[in-house]
């Protein structure tokens, strides 16, 4: 009888040690994957254009559509278009300008959206793809307008990597270029401009400078990044509709060039004739004091005069006047020894 009740005591520690082994669960909890704000054209769905994504060829070179945008990818270089291209044709018969958030692709389809970012500064953005190109030009994935450049902050030498996004009927948005990203909808703020005096400053404006990325019209010599002034528009007669879909309420506020109001210049400038008169523009912030400070601070570094360029509530900040290869040493120095994103203005 006692050696019953043994077993029987042996076989219930027993059970008991399974039960408790089986009610154990690890914690699988994953922390949330952080995300980053992406600004740019909302996506919105668009039919495809008819007749303007099939696979085709051009100079000797054979193109195929991507058929799957939302696993696309690519990285290369960019170019850029201005003022040049307004009013032009593109491939679905959409008058061109340089102030829409757009772009040029040799095998996107059209319509449609991608994410472009600068790596060499971080800078994301959200074009709507509504053209073929570039063409001729070795290296050139893609063609941006001067308004979408201008907000990248690109430069020949900047390498751009490409994340497609694709739009559902129902306006569900999916891809690469969604991926660790919210879509922001009616805000223009860029990634945070540097503490004046860091060691490393990028010319990104923070968000209480929000105001200043409301204006695009910052004057910019090479809008043909690629240095070609080729038009890389198609011009072919309109199929379909000519008139571009009706964007979203969410609108960037684009305004042309304006002749700009010099503020407080730092230094006197000498005689455009003797220098060359070009600038190297580092930056646009809306306060005035801290712009001056970081003007003021680029100039001594670097022993090159400065000025402080009013447009608007924005104040750009411009070290020259220069020569034109001074300019281009200047850019590279700024590169070089502090990561300074920056692009020349002409006289």
């Amino acid at each position: 009888m006692r050696q019953q009740w043994l077993i029987l005591g042996i076989v219930a520690v027993l059970i008991s040690g399974c039960t408790t082994t089986g009610n154990k669960r690890e914690d699988s909890s994953i922390p949330p994957v952080p995300t980053r704000e992406v600004l740019g054209a909302e996506p919105q769905y668009e039919p495809y254009h008819p007749s303007a994504n099939q696979d085709y060829q051009r100079d000797g070179q054979s193109y195929r559509i991507v058929q799957d945008s939302a696993n696309f990818t690519q990285t290369g270089y960019a170019s850029g278009f201005g003022e040049e291209a307004n009013g032009k044709l593109t491939a679905i018969g959409e008058r061109a300008s340089p102030y829409a958030l757009a772009a040029a692709h040799p095998t996107l389809p059209i319509p449609s959206y991608v994410r472009v970012t600068n790596l060499s500064n971080g800078r994301m953005m959200i074009v709507r793809i509504n053209d073929r190109g570039p063409y001729n030009k070795p290296g050139k994935i893609i063609e941006l307008s001067r308004a979408a450049a201008e907000r990248l902050n690109l430069m020949p030498q900047s390498r751009v990597k490409l994340d497609g996004i694709q739009v559902a009927p129902d306006g569900s948005v999916s891809g690469l270029g969604t991926e660790g990203a919210t879509i922001v909808k009616q805000s223009y703020a860029l990634p945070d401009r540097p503490n004046i005096g860091a060691p490393a400053m990028m010319s990104s404006p923070s968000e209480q400078n929000i105001a200043e990325q409301n204006t695009v019209g910052q004057p910019a010599v090479d809008q043909n990044l690629s240095g070609n002034t080729e038009n890389p528009f198609l011009t072919s007669p309109p199929v379909g509709t000519p008139s571009a879909p009706k964007q979203s309420e969410t609108k960037w506020i684009l305004q042309p060039q304006t002749e700009p109001v010099a503020t407080s210049p730092v230094t006197p400038e000498p005689a455009a004739t003797s220098t060359g008169g070009f600038m190297v523009q580092v930056g646009a912030i809306s306060s005035q004091q801290k712009a001056k400070e970081w003007q003021q601070s680029l100039s001594q570094r670097f022993n090159v005069q400065g000025r402080i360029m009013q447009f608007g509530n924005v104040h750009r900040v411009q070290l020259g006047p220069l020569s034109r290869q001074q300019a281009t040493e200047l850019q590279k120095k700024l590169t070089d020894q502090m990561h300074q994103s920056s692009f020349i203005v002409a006289p």
